[in-house]
């Protein structure tokens, strides 16, 4: 079905994150633009765009003389490391720009979290690791991290590749409550504690 016009990038964009996520295209699969296009039932313009957003994100790889390619998670022995590397981003930011955090920022970190409670209500894996990761994104820019996100989300696209909660979705919402109401209560320590807990 056509997808609407005034927004066929983010959608197409989205599905395919979605796609991702979701399993339906495993590590190693070759994307072909033409394909999608044709599945969409859109031009190859907003595909070739989706692809591009997608390998800044960190799911896609262009390989050369053979295309886009769906990347592999990390290897389990890496897995560590990359979540060691995503704490220090995010405890770093807090700790900078913990102070700087208004209300309209706040504000912006709580509707995530609700985004991501629907997302756990509704029980779709997909949904509840991009609402995950929303959740977390809201958070460093409330702090002032915006030139630290790029670096973050790659980390977090290659954990994503493996998320799972096994289906305890309710906990999941659980733990990002426990961060929030610290972080808008303005307790640093705690915050970062919960946050902690909440990745490892």
């Amino acid at each position: 079905m056509p997808l609407i016009p005034q927004t066929v990038r983010e959608q197409v964009t989205n599905q395919i994150r979605n796609d991702l996520l979701s399993g339906r295209f495993p590590a190693g699969t070759m994307l072909r633009e033409i394909e999608l296009a044709a599945r969409f039932g859109v031009s190859r313009g907003p595909v070739r765009d989706a692809f591009i957003q997608l390998s800044h994100e960190g799911y896609l790889a262009y390989q050369a003389n053979r295309g886009v390619m769906v990347r592999h998670p990390p290897d389990p022995r890496d897995r560590e490391f990359i979540t060691e590397l995503r704490l220090k981003i995010e405890t770093y930011v807090i700790e900078r720009g913990f102070e700087d955090k208004n209300e309209e920022k706040i504000n912006s970190v709580e509707l995530a979290l609700e985004r991501l409670k629907e997302a756990c209500d509704s029980g779709e894996a997909s949904q509840v690791a991009i609402r995950d990761i929303e959740f977390h994104q809201k958070i460093l820019l409330a702090c002032g991290g915006d030139d630290l996100v790029p670096t973050w989300r790659q980390l977090c696209s290659r954990m994503l590749l493996t998320y799972t909660r096994l289906g305890d979705y309710s906990q999941a919402y659980k733990e990002h409550v426990a961060i929030f109401e610290p972080f808008r209560d303005g307790d640093m320590k705690k915050t970062i504690a919960a946050i902690q807990a909440n990745i490892k």
